[in-house]
């Protein structure tokens, strides 16, 4: 199965910069037996970071994952087994650290070209900040599992800025389950060190994020936004509704946001998706900004965005309430099934440079 037209060109085109990586400009160095479980690891040095983490976590599985998880860090305390536990599908965590569409794009090209017969449910965490343009992580440029979904051009212009990151061990400070769920980083290590809440949301809303909250900055033709519709409707061609979930903020948190104007942003997402439901895009909205809506506990986050692990999964128990259709995947072909089109109408945007926003990191007002 490819995604976008001439994907057996894109991959000879991309030989060249494949021998990059095996040359160990992106190749994980993992420390430990080989038949250690890639999980349980203390050392994996990459260039790839996460998202090449996690696409070696989907290969030791048994099972094609069912139900994924998308999102950036507020995304990765989502609970797969609680998915499972209600569904009785396999699910993985696919959110990444400053996770963007066009994460999503790739994992989901990833995927079908993996199980083409066994398409994903998706509960894709977002919020205003995602769809505006921070710089493609290395993963995606590095990793030829991801960046065989890009335009050549694309990879190529990346490509120097990718090979400049430095190797780092992903699983310094970080512990995952096999199932990609994010079980330990530098959050817990702050909190078993005594650190309180109202610390932590006292630095968190400090003069330069309310800042940023408020300047009333919208995205415009950004990447981002072209990869999270062609996402959508790649999705929908293989019949699965995903359920778009706007992530929650602590409500103090909140309320500081709202004060300076962060409602400009909330709006503005809201009318962008019922936009795109109204241009064929079929997905379903569940707006958990305020944690009253899913009864989530003010105790239960790190700071002013970040879930602990037991909201995170109140969240999940909710949008699987109220948005059942969304967990539930077509069923498997028969043979008298037609084989499914080689090459798909969707494919990835065209290359064109787009301006980056770098000084602001991604996942600030996540």
């Amino acid at each position: 199965m490819g995604i976008g037209g001439g994907r057996l060109v894109r991959r000879a085109a991309l030989a060249v910069l494949g021998a990059a990586c095996l040359l160990g400009v992106a190749a994980p160095v993992a420390a430990g037996d080989d038949a250690t479980p890639t999980w349980q690891l203390t050392s994996y040095r990459t260039r790839g970071w996460d998202r090449s983490f996690k696409c070696d976590l989907v290969e030791e599985l048994d099972v094609a994952p069912r139900v994924v998880v998308y999102g950036g860090s507020r995304g990765m305390r989502m609970d797969p087994s609680t998915i499972s536990n209600r569904t009785g599908l396999p699910a993985f965590n696919f959110a990444f650290h400053n996770g963007r569409p066009e994460d999503a794009w790739a994992v989901t090209d990833w995927l079908l070209d993996t199980y083409p017969d066994q398409p994903p449910a998706v509960v894709w965490c977002i919020q205003a900040t995602t769809l505006a343009d921070i710089p493609m992580a290395p993963g995606l440029i590095l990793d030829e599992r991801l960046s065989q979904a890009f335009p050549t051009a694309l990879i190529e212009a990346e490509m120097p800025s990718a090979k400049k990151e430095p190797l780092r061990n992903l699983l310094s400070g970080r512990r995952y389950r096999r199932d990609g769920l994010l079980l330990h980083n530098a959050y817990d290590r702050r909190r078993a060190q005594g650190q309180t809440l109202k610390r932590a949301l006292d630095i968190y809303l400090q003069p330069k994020m309310l800042a940023k909250a408020g300047n009333r900055k919208l995205p415009g033709n950004t990447r981002a936004k072209q990869y999270f519709a062609r996402t959508i409707r790649l999705l929908n061609s293989r019949g699965i509704k995903p359920l778009i979930v706007i992530m929650p903020y602590h409500p103090r948190a909140l309320k500081a946001f709202r004060s300076v104007g962060w409602g400009v942003k909330e709006r503005w997402l809201r009318t962008y998706l019922s936009g795109l439901q109204k241009k064929g895009c079929t997905f379903r909205i569940v707006n958990c900004v305020s944690i009253r809506s899913f009864g989530g506990n003010p105790a239960g986050f790190y700071d002013g965005s970040h879930l602990t692990v037991e909201n995170s999964r109140r969240l999940l128990r909710y949008c699987m309430t109220k948005a059942p259709g969304c967990f539930r995947v077509p069923p498997p072909p028969t043979p008298s099934d037609p084989p499914i089109p080689e090459e798909p109408s969707v494919t990835a945007p065209q290359y064109t440079p787009v301006p980056e926003i770098s000084d602001t990191p991604g996942d600030l007002l996540e």
